[in-house]
C-alpha cells in the first residue's frame, strides 16, 4: 500500500471519507452491457486512514476485442490472450471494490454497469447504492462544461494529451476531482452528491443501450472512438462512420437519432 500523495489526501479530506473511495475506468471489448466484457481496469483506492492502493490489471476476456473498441483503447486480441480471466482476479476485485464510495467519469452509465455484470457472471453479489457514486462527469454536468478533456482543460489548466491508457484516464479523473472538491464547497457535502447522482432508475442502471448524452440540445457519443463527440461533428468530420452506424446491429431509436442528424445537415 502507498503513502497518500497531496492530491489525493485532499479526496480524503473534502469528502470527510467514512469509508474507502476507489477511482477507476475500464476498457472493455465493446459496449454492450449484457455481453461485453473488461480487459483492462485501473484503479486508485483512497482510504479514510489516509493510503492508497493503486493497480492497472489486464484481462482476457475470452472473447474477441470488437474493432472499433480496439480503435477507441488500441487493445489488441494478442495484448491480452495470456492475461487472467476475470474469474482467476473475481475474489481480488470484489474485495478492493466491495463497500467503498465509486468515482470516475461516466461510471454511472458505463463502468459500474458492466463491473457489476462481470461479477454477476461469475457468481459474486456486487451492489452499490447512488449514494455511493461521486461520478466526475454528474458533477462536471451539473455544474461546469462538458467532456474529460474540455473538463481537465477548465478545472486543471491544461490540456489532456490523448491517451488510450485507462491509468492514464484514472489520473486525470482524480486531478479534476481535487479541483471540483476545492472549487465547489457544495459537493463535500453527502447530501448535495446523492441529489446530482440520483436520477431515475431507467437512466442510472438500466443504459446499456444508450449510445449518446445530450448538452445543450445536442448528442454526444458515449462510445467508440467518437466518445464525447458530438453527433455534428462526427456528420462533419467522417459521415461514413454514421453511415456504418446505420447498417450495423444498433437499436431503432440509435438510427433513428443519426438519421434524424443527417437529415438536419443534408438540409
Amino acid at each position: 500500500m502507498l503513502l497518500i500523495s497531496n492530491k489525493y489526501e485532499k479526496i480524503s479530506k473534502y469528502l470527510n471519507l467514512d469509508k474507502p473511495i476507489i477511482i477507476f475506468d475500464c476498457e472493455t471489448t465493446g459496449m454492450a452491457i449484457s455481453s461485453d466484457k473488461i480487459i483492462n481496469i485501473a484503479y486508485i483506492k483512497i482510504f479514510k486512514e489516509g493510503h492508497i492502493k493503486k493497480d492497472d490489471i489486464m484481462l482476457n476476456p475470452e472473447m474477441k476485442i470488437e474493432p472499433e473498441a480496439t480503435a477507441i483503447h488500441g487493445i489488441r486480441n494478442r495484448h491480452v490472450k495470456d492475461k487472467p480471466v476475470f474469474k482467476e482476479k473475481a475474489q481480488e476485485l470484489w474485495d478492493i471494490f466491495n463497500g467503498c464510495y465509486y468515482s470516475g467519469f461516466n461510471i454511472t452509465n458505463f463502468d459500474l454497469l458492466i463491473l457489476r455484470r462481470e461479477f454477476i457472471r461469475v457468481g459474486f453479489d456486487f451492489n452499490y447504492d447512488v449514494k455511493d457514486m461521486v461520478d466526475t462527469k454528474k458533477i462536471f454536468d451539473h455544474l461546469s462544461p462538458r467532456t474529460l478533456p474540455l473538463a481537465y482543460l477548465y478545472y486543471c489548466k491544461k490540456e489532456l494529451k490523448q491517451s488510450n491508457s485507462a491509468m492514464f484516464d484514472t489520473e486525470a479523473t482524480a486531478e479534476i476531482l481535487v479541483k471540483q472538491l476545492e472549487k465547489y464547497k457544495e459537493i463535500r457535502n453527502k447530501e448535495f452528491l446523492n441529489k446530482i447522482h440520483n436520477e431515475s432508475e431507467d437512466e442510472c442502471f438500466n443504459s446499456g443501450n444508450q449510445k449518446f448524452y445530450w448538452a445543450d440540445g445536442e448528442a454526444y457519443f458515449l462510445f467508440s472512438k467518437y466518445k464525447n463527440k458530438s453527433l455534428e461533428w462526427v456528420y462533419k468530420k467522417d459521415r461514413e462512420f454514421l453511415e456504418w452506424m446505420l447498417g450495423a446491429d444498433f437499436s431503432a431509436d440509435t438510427k433513428n437519432i443519426i438519421r434524424a442528424t443527417i437529415d438536419k445537415f443534408k438540409k
